[in-house]
Order: structure tokens, then C-alpha cells, then sequence
């Protein structure tokens, strides 16, 4: 590396997977600054090495730099009972995360150690605390945020039959079945769902509002819309942070680059670009590529909600991307200072590789403070098996 670049560029050691611990406590500290919220995020999900180098940030920033918290791209709803795990609550680390963990990610070994960690750490007199920020049922179903609602308002006649029309399903099924409904049916779901709604404002409690309002968000990404503002997911999520942070003393926040990033991304602002107007300085982003690993692709089949083919295939750099730059670098793991990195760094570069495609950034120091970049990395074990089989599965069962 040459002095020019290891004024940006600061070489990572390669960490222990299954005990994930971040050397350079200070230069984290340095980059950070004085933030409360730092969010961190990742160029794909179901990678190993991203989700034990998120729990290696997570470690170093409670232990030395004060987080009181780990923000989840994960339902809200679903996180309540996370969050009641790691404080001591019953049941085995696989069956909270599996439940309490949306769009699936919760079956990764690396993060049940992740949350066995939190819970040691609570254990021994902590205090960090989890929680998601996403929509609930994996944006497709609203029945976990109507269950954790109607658990904290005085229940009324209808609550049981308004519980079973909310719970659509999983992932695919919740989609598929919403599809199915005609326009009353729709209709009358929503209502049903606004009332709830309703009721929960009325009463003030706050875990049900923040449950109601992933309630509202996800009717109104059914509506869809057209215009160029944040999608409701993306505004719902922001909103949520900002809710925790207010409750928090600083948190790490853990999502995709394409969620945590400060600009707009295809002209429309996502959950970084709100946050950033909301918090200015309070908010450090770090986003997390990679040189050479898998690549998911989806190819879709019919109009059917998650009628995919799914494939899993390798890629590498592209030219114009930042993981071109990074990856000539040299280095297996390198953490990169954009505020600092030279304009040679950065000239000609047009954005970076999401789902295998070139997702356009214009200013990179703009959207993210840093970027660590791993040379190589490699898919969370069955992640892909079990997302291939869930997207056919409905398929099967109509043939």
C-alpha cells in the first residue's frame, strides 16, 4: 500500500468469524466522531463475513464507545421479543431469532451469537437493547404489529376474528394471499386495519403507536405511489430510529447500503438522506462492499407475487464501481476514510454492485463517511437453499 493511499486507507486483520472482535478501537472512535447514530451497511444480505464484522462493530462500540442499542433492518414489531430474550427472557436462542427476526435472517448461526453475546453482556450487568425498524411480516403481513398491538390496549368484541384476517402468512404466502383478495375484501382489510389504528392513538401507548404506525406504513406501500418523496417503508424506518434515538444514548444501526446511504438512490430519498436531515452530525454511515462472492438473481415467472427462479451465481468487480478501487487496494479487509481519500480514488467511479447491478452514487463522500471493503466473501449457509425453496414452494402447491 502506498502512502498516498494509507493516508484513507487503513488495513483491517482478519477476524475470527465465530468470536467476531474489531481491532482499532480508536481509529472507530476517530471515525465516528460524537455521533449517536451510527449506521452501518451491508452490500448484500446473508453473507458471513458482513454479519460477523456487524457484530464485531457492535461489540467494540459497547464496549468502548457507548451504544446502548442495535437497530435491526427487521420488523418492529417482531423485535419486541428479542429484545425481551437478550434481557433475560425464556426460550432458546434459535426459536427467538427465527420468530422474533423478519425476512428470514434470523436463521443464521452467526447471529445467534450475535444475540447470545448481548444477552452475556446484559447478563453481567449491561445494557443493550435491540429492536427492529422495518415493517411487520416481512413487509408483506401486518399480523405480528396487530398482535403486539392489541396485547397493550383494552381488548374489544371482534379482537380474535381482527387477529386471524391480519395474519396473512409468511413471506410469500401473506403476499400471494393479499393478491388473491377481490377489491372488497380489500377494502374491508384496510378499514379493519385503520380502525386498529384508531384505537391505538387513542389509548397512547407507546410500543402500540410505533406498532401502528408499521401498520399504517405497510397499507400505504400497498397503495404505491408514483411521485419522486421516500417510500412509506423508508419514512417509517427513519421515523424509528429517530423514535429509539431518543430513547437511546447511541445506537448502531444495521441494514442494507442501499437503506443507510445519504443520498437519493434513483432520484427518490431513502432512510439515510431522512435521517441525515433529521440528526446533520449525529448521523455517521458506514456501508460494508465486497470484491469477489455470490450473487442472488431473481427472474420472474408470472405476475404472481415471489414466482421467481432464483439462482446463485459468483461475481466479481465491474469496471466504474467503488469495489474496483477498493479491491486494487490489496488488501483481504480494508477500512477506507472517504473524507480523506484522494480524488484519484474516486474519479470515474459511478457507484457500487447491488444484487449484481451497478446502483448509481454520485458523490460517494456525500453518501457514506466510509467504506469497509472485503476482498472475498461467502453466502450464509442455506440462506439461498431456503430462499429458493420458499419462493417455489407456492408454485409447487398450485401444480
Amino acid at each position: 500500500m502506498s502512502a498516498q493511499t494509507a493516508a484513507y486507507a487503513q488495513p483491517i486483520p482478519e477476524i475470527d468469524l465465530a468470536h467476531p472482535e474489531l481491532p482499532g478501537s480508536a481509529a472507530i472512535g476517530a471515525l465516528i466522531g460524537a455521533s449517536r447514530v451510527v449506521a452501518l451497511g451491508e452490500g448484500a444480505h446473508s453473507i458471513v463475513e458482513f454479519t460477523a464484522y456487524g457484530d464485531a462493530f457492535l461489540r467494540t462500540l459497547v464496549r468502548d464507545h457507548g451504544v446502548t442499542a442495535f437497530v435491526m433492518e427487521s420488523g418492529f414489531a417482531e423485535g419486541l421479543l428479542v429484545d425481551e430474550w437478550i434481557r433475560g427472557g425464556p426460550g432458546a436462542v434459535q426459536d427467538i431469532a427465527r420468530e422474533g427476526i423478519t425476512y428470514r435472517f434470523g436463521e443464521s448461526e452467526s447471529l445467534w451469537r450475535q444475540l447470545e453475546w448481548m444477552r452475556e453482556w446484559n447478563a453481567a450487568g449491561g445494557g443493550i437493547r435491540f429492536y427492529g425498524m422495518d415493517l411487520p411480516g416481512s413487509s408483506t403481513s401486518p399480523g405480528p404489529a396487530v398482535r403486539a398491538c392489541l396485547a397493550r390496549i383494552p381488548a374489544r368484541d371482534g379482537d380474535e376474528e381482527l387477529q386471524r384476517v391480519a395474519d396473512l402468512g409468511g413471506r410469500t404466502e401473506a403476499a400471494i394471499a393479499y393478491a388473491s383478495m377481490s377489491d372488497g375484501q380489500r377494502t374491508e382489510f384496510a378499514e379493519s386495519l385503520r380502525a386498529l389504528i384508531a384505537r391505538v392513538r387513542e389509548d397512547g401507548d407507546e410500543i402500540a403507536l410505533r406498532c401502528a404506525a408499521s401498520i399504517d406504513a405497510y397499507l400505504a406501500e400497498l397503495d404505491g405511489d408514483d411521485d419522486a418523496g421516500p417510500y412509506p417503508r423508508e419514512t417509517f424506518m427513519a421515523e424509528t430510529v429517530e423514535w429509539i434515538a431518543a430513547r437511546e444514548k447511541r445506537i448502531l444501526v444495521y441494514a442494507h447500503n442501499g437503506h443507510v446511504r445519504r443520498t437519493p438512490l434513483d432520484g427518490r430519498p431513502m432512510m439515510g438522506a431522512l435521517l441525515s436531515s433529521a440528526l446533520g452530525a449525529d448521523l455517521r454511515v458506514i456501508g460494508m462492499t465486497y470484491g469477489a462472492g455470490p450473487v442472488v438473481t431473481f427472474t420472474q415467472r408470472s405476475p404472481r407475487p415471489f414466482d421467481c427462479d432464483v439462482s446463485l451465481g459468483q461475481r466479481g468487480t465491474v469496471p466504474g464501481s467503488i469495489e474496483e478501487r477498493l479491491d486494487a487496494i490489496g488488501a483481504d479487509a480494508v477500512l477506507v476514510d472517504l473524507s480523506r481519500a484522494d480524488a484519484a480514488l474516486l474519479d470515474g467511479v459511478e457507484g457500487m454492485l447491488a444484487s449484481g447491478s451497478l446502483e448509481r452514487v454520485d458523490d460517494f463522500p456525500a453518501s457514506f463517511d466510509a467504506l469497509l471493503h472485503l476482498h472475498r466473501v461467502r453466502p450464509t449457509p442455506g440462506a439461498f437453499e431456503r430462499l429458493r425453496a420458499e419462493f417455489d414452494a407456492p408454485g409447487r402447491s398450485e401444480a
